[in-house]
């Protein structure tokens, strides 16, 4: 029985190939492509991504930016991003702007979406964890919003923290690649 539920995920699951979720506030992808790899092979370890782990260890976390082919990029998995702008001023070639940092504008390179295949409510089951945690980071701003008690929807003023993500015991909200 498991591996049948195994495969029939492995097919609803939305395939990227090549994407990779940036961390925020870069504007210019172009900046990323080209001097983020060269900050990883000097350092071994990129300044954004020591700054994010030394945040998140205060709360026995790891850091939600991760390294893999000799690129950073996102991990919400764990947690979410709280959008502190460190990652922005540790960023020593600029990638990473400090001034969409002050203007709170992470200017991602996706969108949250929920995906209907697999998210509970969708299939009449009473979840609303995504919205729980959302009015938990946003308050009254909420940017998941239910209509009924069955068919959840990410609004425009989603500011993309990705704490929605590993709370959802479904993995029904997933990273939609976007040219901003």
């Amino acid at each position: 029985m498991r591996n049948r539920r195994e495969l029939f995920t492995a097919l609803l699951k939305p395939k990227q190939k090549g994407f990779a979720p940036l961390p925020p506030y870069n504007f210019n992808r172009f900046l990323f492509s080209k001097f983020c790899g060269q900050c990883i092979a000097e350092s071994l370890q990129a300044p954004c991504v020591r700054v994010c782990e030394e945040i998140y260890n205060k709360e026995s976390k790891s850091g939600i930016l991760k390294i893999s082919h000799n690129a950073v990029y996102i991990d919400f998995e764990t947690s979410g991003c709280k959008l502190c702008g460190e990652c922005a001023k540790a960023c020593p070639k600029g990638v990473l702007e400090e001034r969409l940092a002050k203007e709170q504008n992470p200017h991602w390179n996706f969108v949250l979406k929920i995906n209907e295949l697999t998210c509970l409510a969708y299939h009449k089951t009473l979840c609303c964890t995504c919205k729980d945690v959302c009015y938990s980071v946003l308050g009254k701003n909420q940017a998941i919003i239910f209509s009924g008690l069955f068919y959840p929807e990410i609004q425009k003023n989603c500011i993309g923290c990705g704490e929605c993500i590993g709370a959802c015991p479904a993995r029904a909200i997933i990273l939609e690649s976007c040219e901003n």
